[in-house]
């Protein structure tokens, strides 16, 4: 009779702890499978230009605190990868930061988006229902969208490629989220799906003119399998477009976006830009320049939390 394999026994509560988390158990969890001690941690951190004490790591790993300030998200960044965990597996069982100072409101339903955009409360639990399935057991390793702006300044489609990696074993499916410029209205935007996918739920919010909807794959992905997907957004709309902009929870790969303009409509400026949330300052813009094909666009190597886009005017 072959030995029990502990080794499997050990990955397999590592997994089932990042799965269902909370935070401490999971870290818990993996260090002691590691066998490595708090100093050992603190040390390789340190080499990594991070300078977190051995009772930070205490508190944090029996929940007594919780990673929150931009440096210790660092570390618990870095810790996933000395732990030898998927990237995000951690850091995505944080949730959103505790709500401080007058902001705080009773029975408040968790968005898992607060920390980018603003969402009542209704649609907060529309998305966390539909995002329960895939929140944080994806990665985007490539996006391209490719925006066409019609001679009446509107926006005619939104065509997105994802390329997606699955952090875990059974991830079927992903959330794709699209508000339309003030004046949309709702039950009009289209989503066609392309390759690699098929619609699964549709949930519509008429007061943000957003549209949630499940994209299905073709089969279960075992983790580190990629999926690559393709749809189309046309929202049927004369309201006039004036930028377009990507929201992302987590860090990831590359981002292109690229906008062509109807020959009739040619913006007199246009301006790459980034932030942290929709409501907050501009953390990064450049200027863009329109090209002989009438199109301008950026590339963005390496995502980051916030707010991706372009923006454009006319006379």
């Amino acid at each position: 009779m072959a030995p029990p394999d502990k080794t499997g026994a050990v990955e397999a509560a590592v997994a089932a702890a990042l799965n269902t988390g909370p935070f401490d158990v999971a870290l818990r969890t993996a260090i002691a499978a590691r066998g490595l001690s708090l100093e050992r941690l603190r040390n390789r951190l340190v080499d990594s230009g991070l300078n977190v004490g051995v009772t930070t790591l205490s508190y944090w790993q029996r929940g007594i605190r919780r990673p929150e300030r931009p440096e210790s998200l660092r570390a618990v960044a870095a810790l996933e990868g000395i732990l030898g965990l998927p990237p995000h597996s951690l850091t995505v069982l944080l949730g959103p930061p505790k709500p401080r100072g007058f902001a705080v409101r009773t029975g408040q339903w968790p968005n898992p988006f607060a920390d980018i955009v603003r969402v009542p409360g209704d649609l907060g639990r529309q998305i966390a229902d539909l995002d329960s399935p895939a929140a944080g057991k994806l990665d985007i390793v490539a996006e391209y969208n490719s925006v066409t702006v019609g001679a009446r300044r509107e926006l005619v489609e939104v065509e997105v490629i994802w390329v997606l990696r699955a952090h875990y074993d059974g991830v079927d499916r992903a959330l794709m989220i699209y508000s339309g410029d003030p004046g949309t209205v709702a039950d009009a935007i289209e989503i066609e799906v392309g390759d690699g996918c098929r619609i699964g739920r549709v949930r519509r919010h008429a007061q943000t003119r957003s549209v949630l909807t499940e994209l299905l794959f073709d089969r279960s992905l075992r983790a580190g399998e990629t999926q690559v997907l393709r749809y189309t957004i046309r929202p049927h709309s004369d309201i006039e477009c004036c930028q377009h902009f990507n929201g992302y929870r987590f860090a990831g790969g590359m981002f292109v976006l690229y906008v062509r303009f109807h020959p009739d409509a040619l913006p007199v400026r246009c301006q790459r830009f980034a932030a942290r949330r929709t409501e907050g300052p501009i953390d990064e813009s450049a200027e863009l320049t329109v090209d002989s094909h009438r199109a301008i666009h950026i590339v963005v190597p390496d995502i980051r939390p916030g707010i991706l886009g372009a923006r454009w005017e006319w006379i």
